[in-house]
């Protein structure tokens, strides 16, 4: 788990994400052969708290997640759970996440009630400002 804490701290040192970093990040998560929930919760983290992330980052999230999250064709409630904190972490739900989201319900073989609560909401919120009404 250190290593977890490591790549955080080193990653996030200046609050952006570059494409050097990208690099590091990639291995991070292929090291042992395999993705799961665990390389997700990397991937959050990385993405809540960075000021500044570089395009090809946003291309690897957005990878893992889906590879992750559709492995079994449903959306569980522990993955909803880094969906949320992806959308709401930076008080921004950004088009891009909402695509992710459009494209989680149209990819999955059965979703719950819950996770299309989740797309509802997040679909119908305003980009910027959610927490104060969209101010």
């Amino acid at each position: 788990m250190s290593s977890f804490h490591e790549l955080l701290s080193t990653i996030l040192a200046d609050g952006r994400i570059d494409d050097a970093d990208v690099t590091s990040i990639r291995e991070y998560l292929y090291r042992d052969g395999k993705l799961d929930l665990d390389d997700v919760k990397v991937l959050v983290e990385l993405y809540g708290e960075a000021r500044q992330r570089t395009p090809p980052f946003d291309d690897l999230f957005f990878e893992v997640l889906e590879q992750v999250i559709l492995a079994d064709g449903e959306v569980q409630p522990s993955e909803q759970f880094y969906l949320l904190k992806m959308l709401y972490s930076d008080r921004e739900v950004r088009p891009r996440e909402k695509e992710f989201l459009l494209k989680l319900r149209r990819k999955a073989s059965c979703t719950t009630p819950e996770f299309e609560a989740l797309c509802d909401e997040a679909l119908q919120a305003h980009p910027t400002a959610w927490d104060e009404g969209g101010r």
